[in-house]
């Protein structure tokens, strides 16, 4: 599939939002200087652009908390672990039910459909293929319209092509920080 074409403003989206701003700020002393009832009109996409950007910069995890988020995660005993996944999937709309199955923890259903979710290897540096096997088998017995894998630490190259063909997320880095919220670590 090929990529969209790299605009100015596409640059712009992927980049802090005061940067943004001062694009903005520099257009608007050029328009002004050539023609200045104009300026406003040529500042104010850069403006937008920076307000959008920075509501999101607001609402994500910075760097820092996502590896201090990780580490209280890695830290954790299962139950302390458990509910703190429970919380984070009751806040995003799903009904959580907790199970003792061999391939996942958690059936999630939201809107009559079904999410297998697994934790078991939370505290593995690097997801492998395995575990993702094991969930598949289990999704299509059970019936479940997707799987979650959860890990603290990064999928293999080979895991994440092997969830991506087969209707598996793996949460894991910035995206599992943002998910749990503020952790304390059982430490």
């Amino acid at each position: 599939m090929a990529q969209p074409p790299r605009t100015l403003f596409n640059v712009l989206l992927e980049q802090p939002w005061w940067i943004s701003a001062l694009v903005g700020l520099a257009f608007f002393a050029i328009a002004r200087a050539v023609f200045e009832p104009v300026a406003p009109w040529v500042a104010l996409p850069f403006l937008v652009i920076a307000a959008v950007v920075g509501w999101k910069q607001m609402r994500t995890v910075s760097p820092g908390q996502v590896d201090a988020r990780l580490q209280a995660l890695r830290n954790m005993h299962w139950e302390n672990f458990r509910s703190v996944i429970i919380q984070a999937y009751q806040r995003e709309g799903f009904e959580v039910i907790a199970v003792k199955a061999d391939a996942y923890d958690f059936r999630l259903t939201r809107n009559s459909r079904v999410t297998l979710l697994q934790c078991r290897r939370w505290k593995v540096n690097q997801l492998g293929v395995g575990p993702l096997q094991d969930l598949v088998k289990i999704m299509t017995k059970e019936d479940a319209s997707s799987g979650i894998c959860i890990t603290a630490g990064s999928a293999s190259p080979n895991a994440a092509k092997f969830a991506a063909a087969n209707a598996i997320a793996i949460v894991s880095g910035a995206e599992l920080a943002a998910l749990v919220g503020n952790v304390k670590s059982d430490k």
